[in-house]
């Protein structure tokens, strides 16, 4: 039977919660595996998912965060539907390029709908319908809702999932300099926001893929789950390997496309085309097939000369290729140089004199756009502006809410659960009565709630009792170590004889010493423990956790 209570709220109590946590093992299990042990996640069928409460709280957290970023930079929030019409995605190309991913249904008047995956062609509308005049401008209207995408093959959970949540913030501007403008204000908004999330981050230059657009920038989670390549370098330059710049190998290899013989693609030796790149130049682009190997370029340079004559050939040549001296108005007319190949670890940086690039495996979490007119062109939204009428520049800015949620927890989880970083954890500390002690569990638990960090009670409805007296002690703190709730504080023998609690400070990259406020702790890094009289426990926790908050 659930007891209740005056002194600890009943949504302040396990033993009110649904928590189907499942006994946990030192096996090597994924973060999906360890998220559904948890109780955080129920996978409902393939690619969807329930979050359950406790991840309900951390999705609430990181919503939070990011809501009040988007604020502090102009956004305003609004909801869009998510069922849309098609007719917007056919007239700005996306009904067909999005292919098979794009998710639709049709009622029962025959009428179609897309279950959205983003609101481009449905927030222009909007504010083509709504907006006057030039003076209305800037705006920036952001939402957080549920969004769908027909994965092929759904996986790593929240990952890669077939309905997700996502912050999606649109920008419209009247000329091209506010537009960049706005999406750099944004890009400092989005650094603000995982400074905040607490998981080391990094920004890379981007494709903008099917979105669109001319300008793009990827916010990634380092993680060995990740699918994304990030190329980075000590001077500070990073980019997603289909971007990325570097200078490899000597030598070159000719690559001729197929069907096509007139056209050819020079990049270094031991180096691949980027189809991503290539395409910019020549959207028509095939199949590419290695024509031949060269150690010298003295031939090379010949045939774009004798090409340049005739301007029978076409070549792309990579700007790392180095003695061609592409600067002949005849070989200009020829020969596009450019980055065509894609980088890899090793390759000299093109930013600075002296680093390397280094290969990094990530998590993309974030992804920022400036789209200029590709969406206001299509859909006809027109701005008159110094006696012109022009399309409207635009911006879009995304944020993969729920992917935040399992990002963060591929980043710190283990064998041994859990570890949320304090920003977003569902609770900042879990209670845990044993040997009788849940007597004493509300005075406790009180002191915990009034906890203030710069006159601000943080420990408010962030802590947690475990008051579940069906289960033995042992699964009580096995489940305060999976849930990875940054702080569990023990009431065992010591409590009843000295007053004296154990805490438990699982806080990623958190770094203690010894002794912290007086208190003697002990730790491998991964854990810290200490045993710290009730009254000094405050105390204890402001200092040790200095910084985090």
């Amino acid at each position: 039977m659930r007891s209740h209570s005056t002194q600890i709220p009943e949504n302040s109590k396990l033993s009110w919660m649904l928590l189907p946590t499942k006994k946990n093992t030192d096996a090597v299990q994924s973060t999906t595996d360890v998220l559904t042990k948890a109780g955080y996640i129920h996978q409902s069928q393939s690619g969807i998912y329930t979050l359950m409460p406790l991840a309900q709280r951390v999705v609430t957290k990181i919503t939070q965060i990011i809501t009040e970023e988007m604020e502090r930079v102009g956004g305003q929030r609004m909801s869009m539907p998510s069922l849309l019409d098609p007719e917007a995605w056919k007239k700005t190309g996306r009904l067909k390029s999005t292919g098979s991913e794009l998710l639709t249904l049709t009622d029962r008047k025959g009428a179609q709908h897309i279950l959205a995956p983003t609101h481009e062609e449905e927030v222009t509308g909007i504010v083509k319908s709504m907006v006057r005049s030039y003076r209305q401008y800037p705006l920036r209207l952001f939402q957080v809702t549920q969004k769908f995408r027909d994965e092929t093959r759904p996986r790593a959970g929240l990952l890669r999932a077939r309905e997700f949540i996502m912050k999606d913030m649109y920008s419209f501007d009247v000329d091209q300099q506010s537009a960049i403008s706005t999406f750099h204000a944004v890009e400092q908004a989005y650094r603000a926001c995982f400074d905040r999330l607490g998981v080391p981050y990094i920004v890379a230059d981007a494709d903008s893929g099917n979105i669109g657009g001319k300008l793009s920038k990827e916010f990634h989670f380092v993680s060995a789950a990740g699918e994304d390549t990030v190329l980075t370098c000590k001077c500070g330059y990073a980019a997603n390997e289909e971007r990325a710049q570097g200078r490899g190998a000597q030598g070159v290899h000719v690559y001729s496309m197929v069907g096509d013989e007139d056209r050819s693609v020079v990049v270094p030796a031991m180096r691949r085309p980027n189809m991503l790149k290539i395409k910019q130049a020549w959207p028509d682009c095939g199949e590419l097939t290695l024509e031949r190997k060269m150690g010298e370029v003295t031939d090379l340079r010949r045939r774009i000369a004798l090409a340049g004559s005739s301007g029978a050939h076409k070549y792309l040549v990579d700007s790392a290729v180095n003695g061609l001296e592409i600067d002949r108005i005849e070989d200009i007319k020829v020969a596009q140089v450019g980055d065509w190949h894609t980088a890899q670890s090793g390759d000299a940086c093109t930013k600075c004199s002296t680093g390397t690039l280094e290969s990094q495996t990530a998590i993309e979490v974030g992804h920022i756009f400036y789209l200029g007119d590709k969406y206001s062109d299509a859909l006809d939204l027109l701005v008159q502006h110094d006696g012109k009428w022009l399309p409207v520049q635009m911006g879009c800015y995304g944020i993969g809410v729920s992917r935040v949620l399992q990002a963060a927890a591929e980043c710190s989880s283990s064998s041994r659960g859990l570890r949320w970083p304090v920003s977003i954890a569902p609770y900042l500390a879990t209670l845990v009565p044993l040997s009788g002690n849940m007597e004493h569990a509300a005075s406790v638990f009180a002191t915990l709630s009034n906890i203030c960090v710069d006159n601000v009670r943080v420990f408010a409805d962030n802590v947690i009792v475990d008051d579940r007296s069906y289960l033995s002690p042992g699964f009580k703190l096995n489940d305060a170590q999976l849930l990875g709730i940054p702080i569990t504080v023990v009431l065992g023998q010591k409590f009843k004889q000295s007053g004296h609690v154990e805490v438990q400070l699982r806080v990623p990259r958190l770094e203690l010493g010894t002794c912290v406020a007086g208190v003697e702790v002990q730790g491998d890094g991964y854990e810290y423990k200490a045993f710290v009289h009730v009254d000094r426990l405050a105390e204890f926790l402001v200092c040790a956790l200095e910084g985090q908050f």
